[in-house]
């Protein structure tokens, strides 16, 4: 990664200063890597529908018919859901690594087009999209595990509310809507999953981009609507260095904490 100085590119007076404004994150990238996780989960619903189901309904209707006690759910009725989970999970995780590096080709235009309309420079000669090669690797790493973990957990959760209801001797009305429930959570924590992971890859690439660039201090900018939460809204306008602990959870900067979609409005200093 080349390092350069935006105050010593730019022509401005000594002692002046210059805010940077953030690049924003960009809200259809989240709805996309949403639709990559739903798509997911809603075929892992579809063939639990067609295969367990029925499965579980012929188990159901063997203890009725006998009147005394069948097998419960084997372990067997969920090896084809298994598979189809992990065959779902590497297409959504290809799916978001796309979705990633187009996002940080934006990032990289938007943020030179950002410092020539802010200081009047080209650094075309300087910002490169091989730059971010590294942490991309590694943003790549952190997506995969997230949704690896919740193609486990729904796989997990389906497995779970059908032994239940089947131990209980519950009826098929019954066990879909447990399952149904059980969806509904695994699909509001793909949501959840999809607005943080898109709003944290964009909070790292300010501070990427800013840091390559000489920028060490940042003024803390909320969307200024009606969704900012109390703490943050008293962070707004203060200033923090690169590194430091801000006054949000943890200490962390702005687009780091969960849901948090404020931004980082770097200070060039001349």
């Amino acid at each position: 990664m080349l390092r350069y100085s935006l105050a010593k590119l730019a022509d401005k007076p000594k002692g002046s200063k210059v805010e940077l404004p953030a690049v924003d994150v960009r809200l259809s990238a989240e709805k996309q890597y949403y639709a990559a996780l739903r798509s997911m989960l809603i075929q892992i619903a579809a063939m639990t529908r067609e295969s367990i189901i029925p499965l579980y309904q012929s188990e159901q209707e063997q203890k009725r018919a006998a009147r005394a006690y069948t097998a419960d759910a084997d372990r067997s009725w969920f090896a084809g859901l298994q598979a189809l989970a992990n065959q779902l999970q590497r297409i959504a995780s290809t799916t978001v690594n796309r979705i990633l590096d187009l996002e940080a080709e934006r990032h990289t235009e938007t943020f030179m087009a950002t410092a020539k309309r802010a200081l009047g420079i080209n650094l075309q000669a300087v910002v490169t999209q091989e730059d971010l090669g590294g942490y991309l690797q590694l943003a790549v790493a952190r997506n995969a595990s997230l949704i690896e973990s919740l193609s486990a957990d729904v796989v997990k959760r389906v497995e779970q509310t059908v032994y239940a209801n089947s131990v209980a001797g519950n009826s098929v009305t019954t066990l879909r809507k447990a399952l149904q429930e059980q969806f509904g959570i695994t699909d509001r924590r793909a949501k959840l999953i999809a607005r943080d992971q898109t709003s944290k890859f964009n909070s790292d690439l300010n501070k990427f981009r800013q840091q390559q660039a000489g920028v060490t201090s940042y003024v803390w900018v909320t969307s200024h609507d009606e969704r900012v939460r109390a703490l943050h809204r008293k962070l707004d306008g203060k200033t923090y260095k690169w590194g430091e602990a801000t006054g949000a959870e943890q200490g962390l900067p702005p687009g780091q904490p969960i849901n948090c979609r404020c931004g980082a409005r770097g200070i060039v200093e001349f």
